[in-house]
This record gives C-alpha cells, structure tokens and sequence, in this order.
C-alpha cells in the first residue's frame, strides 16, 4: 500500500530523521488502531513509514507547501493532508496527520526561536518565548517527551472508552505514534534556550524537557481549525467563514463531545488546569465540531472531591459558553469582546438546554448520570436550585493513619 505520508513530504521537500517511537498506537491500543483502519485504510501504510522515518519541515513558516500546512499561531504544529488535492484551495476538505513538537529538529529552529523571543504571544506584553515557559510552563518551540506519551496515552484511554460504550471512536485526535527525540537533538535544543532566554525563562524550559523533547502524530479526520483561527482565516479566504446554519451543527458537535466525555469519565477542565487551558477553549475547540489538545482531560477519579468536582463543571461549562461567544461572533466577522459581554450571558443561556437535551441523549445505554452532574443542569424547583447552590466542604482536620503502623 502507499505511503502517502512519505510522497507529500519528498515533494514538499521535507527532511527525514530516523524514527525512534516511545508510543506506537497499533502496538499499545490495538483496538484503537483497528477502528481507525477502518475508517482511513492508508493509516496502515502511514504508521508503518512511521516506524522508519519523521518527516521534518525545513522551516516554521505559515502556509502552504504542497500537502503541508501551517495554520497561523500554530507555533508547534504543522499538518499534512492525506488524500490527493487538487490545488491548495481544497486543502480545508482533507483529513490530515498532525506532527506537534517537530520544530527543534529544524536545520533552522535558533532562527524560530529568536523570532519567539521578540514576538507578543496573542497581542499580550510578553512575546512567545518568555509567556510559555513563565505563564503556561512550556518550552518554547518543542513539546517534552513526558508530555507526548501522556497525552497520547490519555487520548487513547478516551478512545478505547468511547469504541465500548458507542461503537466509535471520539471526533477527537487519534493518537498514532511519539517520536523520542536523541539525546544530540535534545542537548541542542537545551544550548539554543540557553543563548537566548533570560535566566528563570531558560531555568524552566530547560527543567521541562530534562526527560527529553518528542514528536506527537495525531490523526484527525477534518483540518483542525480552531475557533481562535477562524477569524484569522476568514480575513485571508473569505470561503473559510462559516455560515450561521453551519455554526449551528458546530455547536451541535460540541454539545455532543461534551455530554459523551462526562458520560465517559472525563471533566472537560479543572481549575489546576487554569494556565493550559481546555479542550472546549476557543483554542482548542474545531469548527468541525471536535475538540483537540486532550491533555488536559481530568478523568473523575483524579478529582480530588464533591466540591471541586462541582466547581470544574461549571467552569467547563463557562469555558465552552465563552467559546460559543468567540464562535458566534466570528460568524459576523467581528470581535467578540472581553469575557463577562453581554454576549457571553447569552451563549450560556443558549447552551443550557442543548447540552442538557445531548446529556439525555448520548447516555448509553442503560446508564444513569452522574448524580453530582443532573443536580447542576435538572433546576425545575427553587428548592433544586437551592440545594445546587449550597457548595460543598471539606473540614480542615490533622491526618490519622487509618491503622496503627509498626
């Protein structure tokens, strides 16, 4: 079978590294794989170049080349679409395969980096290259390899969960390999920080990636547009904005993903998570109505108690309302104002009942929800509202072992 992976690359004039895989989806998640073989037959002949070779970008630059694209801001990922196009106006039609932290194997990644250290991350004061190690804890330009197989593995824990209870996997990223980056490459990226970040930036990034960079491939069945990139888009291709009608089967897919992760076990966000982000953020969130970057997934067993159990629904709530905000306003090409807009109290009023109708909808079978879930959306009396309201506690009390030691 052709590897189609391996042909867009040559005639876009990407680089090759020997592969070394820490995750191999086949190998690990069987059962995942085969369902995605089902779906996109090539994938077989995808993972097995995989195995062999990465390919490389030779830079970092937004747009097009060949089956390669970059979407702006997209600083750590670049994707390929699979199937044959016929020029790169139908490039948005393709399912694609997502490469996330290949940019330190660049010939030219110091070059990426100075531009980081010299440009605002999102209008905000501190450029890219200090706001991701100080803020969100990142280093800049790469992913550590800690961080690839725990999202992956997650991802594929969510997939394995959704193929028992829906027969399906999720419209989510498919985890299909992570590339272990040498020692030299690594050491590398490390010395290219340490040039150019001031002492605490370089401190952290350096910490974060002590275990060593990787390379995340994901698949996912559409162009992973996210609703921060849209208006971006729509700017420069007027045939990228979405229609009110499409909008609506966007927040549809939302809702759906949504009430099928708690189904699942998963909390969309929890507020540990506050400085990453979620998977229903206007960063994250796809036009196509799926969710991307799933490392910040909380499966419910990780939640420490009731009470921050509630708290992290709501937000996850309040977070996709937000993004149901941003979404609706780049449908009318403007801004979508800052959080707490008149805009934002309506999003949440016209979400309410859609996401309650799709939790009723999507529970599987036989299956009851959550308790801690129906008591914040089921408010028919005064008195359930009152019992919502009140917020759960826990005493402050010393720690007793449950049994004497020794």
């Amino acid at each position: 079978m052709t590897d189609w992976l391996q042909r867009h690359a040559e005639r876009a004039g990407f680089v090759e590294v020997r592969a070394d895989l820490a995750f191999d989806v086949e190998r690990e998640r069987p059962g995942v794989f085969r369902a995605l073989e089902r779906r996109r037959p090539p994938v077989r002949a995808i993972l097995g170049g995989l195995r062999r070779r990465l390919p490389v970008a030779p830079h970092a630059g937004e747009g097009v080349a060949g089956q390669f694209y970059r979407l702006p801001r997209h600083h750590r990922r670049v994707c390929c679409v699979i199937p044959d196009v016929d020029g790169p106006e139908r490039l948005w039609e393709g399912d694609v395969i997502a490469f996330e932290g290949s940019e330190p194997l660049m010939a030219g990644f110091d070059d990426y980096l100075r531009w980081m250290v010299t440009t605002p991350f999102r209008n905000g004061e501190l450029p890219i290259g200090l706001h991701l190690p100080l803020v969100a804890g990142a280093p800049p330009g790469a992913i550590p390899l800690d961080e690839c197989d725990r999202a992956q593995r997650l991802a594929a824990a969510l997939h394995e969960r959704h193929l028992t209870l829906y027969g399906e996997l999720a419209h989510a990223p498919v985890p299909l390999a992570v590339h272990r980056c040498s020692a030299e490459d690594t050491a590398r990226y490390v010395e290219a920080l340490r040039w150019r970040l001031p002492g605490t930036a370089f401190e952290r990034a350096a910490a974060r990636v002590g275990p060593g960079c990787g390379v995340a491939v994901w698949y996912y069945p559409a162009a992973p547009i996210r609703v921060d990139d849209l208006q971006l888009l729509a700017a420069a291709d007027p045939q990228l904005r979405a229609a009110p009608e499409a909008g609506e089967e966007t927040v549809a897919g939302w809702c759906r993903q949504f009430a099928r992760l708690l189904h699942l076990g998963f909390m969309p966000f929890a507020p540990w998570n506050a400085a990453r982000g979620s998977c229903v953020d206007a960063a994250s969130a796809c036009i196509d109505g799926g969710f991307a970057d799933l490392v910040t997934l909380v499966p419910f067993e990780s939640i420490p108690d009731d009470r921050w159990f509630r708290r992290s629904l709501l937000d996850s709530i309040d977070r996709l309302s937000r993004t149901v905000s941003i979404f609706t306003a780049a449908l009318g090409a403007r801004p979508a104002g800052p959080p707490g807009s008149s805009l934002d109290s309506l999003s949440r009023i016209f979400l309410g009942p859609r996401l309650l109708d799709h939790l009723e909808r999507e529970a599987p079978a036989g299956g009851a929800l959550d308790c801690r879930i129906s008591s914040c959306f089921r408010l028919d009396r005064l008195e359930d509202l009152v019992g919502a309201s009140a917020e759960p506690t826990t005493p402050l009390r010393p720690y007793r072992p449950a049994r004497a030691v020794g």
